[in-house]
């Protein structure tokens, strides 16, 4: 048996790597007709690669609440409140920037955004990667309640992954080709973050952790495999090379188990990302809408400029909230 153990820096390594492949998917959708090209495999094959990235910030999420409280009192309205407050200062600077950035540039809207100010920032659809902050603030919700299993972590995981193949299960069954509503649902990737307190709880099988990477491969390949054959047969792309389907959870869980177990080198880079990954997730939508905007000249210069001063005022002032919370955390200590 083998007990998992993901330290500080190995935690900021995973994440380093799973925000390049955030930042890579949102750059693959920028270019849709890219899955039908005679480069299709590639490109179908670096998307699905990718995949690992929300369950693997999911499972990191879960491991250090795990972390924090194997031996400490849960007093509910503090724990939510240090949890929310530590992310909701910049998720709603953002959110805001969004809306009026995105508003102001009629290229930049989606037909599918609520209208209402409320229920985009409930929901996180104020751009269309902030869906990811409300799930956390759902999970954060939801750890007490799930802490109560932490003698029984089989169990836990079982029941956690039971709801989420269920609801991948009832949602596949919908003619809807959009998952935009489910990615908010914090059922969608419970099990992640199940996995990851249960990868604080119990040791697993020394077995199970050398077989992990030649699992996720076996499965990425049929992954693949399956998403070339539904695309070539007509398939929208959308919906086929979607993160909550049910290949998807066997091989984010198998690629999380390979992340925090196999030797991982210390790249200055990487490590950088890691500790940075929050502000770059949120801001790095928008400077790709800049980029794109840029290189076909979509905007006149008076808007590029416009958008481009409020995206770096954003930016500043995240980085200065960023670094008043570091101080204040230093205090403290």
């Amino acid at each position: 048996m083998q007990k998992i153990f993901i330290s500080f820096q190995r935690t900021n390594l995973i994440r380093g790597l799973a925000i390049i492949a955030v930042v890579i998917i949102h750059i693959l959708a920028y270019f849709p007709g890219i899955y039908n090209s005679e480069k299709q495999l590639f490109f179908i094959s670096i998307d699905q690669l990718a995949r690992f990235c929300v369950p693997a910030f999911i499972m990191l999420s879960g491991y250090g609440l795990a972390t924090k409280y194997e031996n400490q009192k849960i007093e509910y309205l503090d724990f939510f409140k240090k949890r929310v407050f530590k992310l909701l200062p910049l998720y709603l600077l953002w959110s805001f920037a969004s809306i009026l950035i995105i508003s102001s540039v009629s290229a930049w809207s989606y037909g599918n955004q609520p209208m209402s100010l409320w229920i985009q920032l409930l929901f996180g659809q104020a751009d269309y990667q902030l869906y990811f902050l409300p799930v956390l603030f759902q999970l954060y919700a939801l750890f007490p309640l799930l802490w109560l299993l932490r003698k029984k972590p089989k169990l836990l995981l079982f029941l956690t992954l039971l709801i989420q193949v269920t609801l991948y299960i009832t949602f596949a069954a919908t003619s809807s080709k959009s998952d935009r509503f489910q990615y908010t649902l914090s059922l969608s990737w419970i099990g992640y973050f199940a996995f990851g307190i249960y990868l604080k709880l119990k040791t697993l099988p020394k077995l199970l952790v050398k077989l992990a990477p030649v699992l996720s491969a076996l499965v990425f390949g049929a992954i693949v495999f399956i998403c070339l054959k539904q695309i070539n047969n007509g398939i929208d792309p959308l919906p086929v090379l979607k993160f909550t389907k049910l290949s998807i959870i066997l091989f984010g869980l198998s690629f999380c188990l390979s992340l925090v177990t196999i030797k991982l080198p210390a790249n200055k880079l990487l490590l950088w990302l890691g500790k940075n990954s929050y502000i770059i997730f949120l801001s790095h939508t928008i400077l790709m809408r800049i980029i794109y905007a840029m290189i076909t000249k979509q905007l006149s210069t008076t808007v590029l400029f416009g958008v481009i001063t409020l995206w770096g005022l954003t930016l500043f002032l995240s980085l200065f909230l960023l670094d008043k919370q570091k101080t204040k955390s230093v205090i403290k200590s």
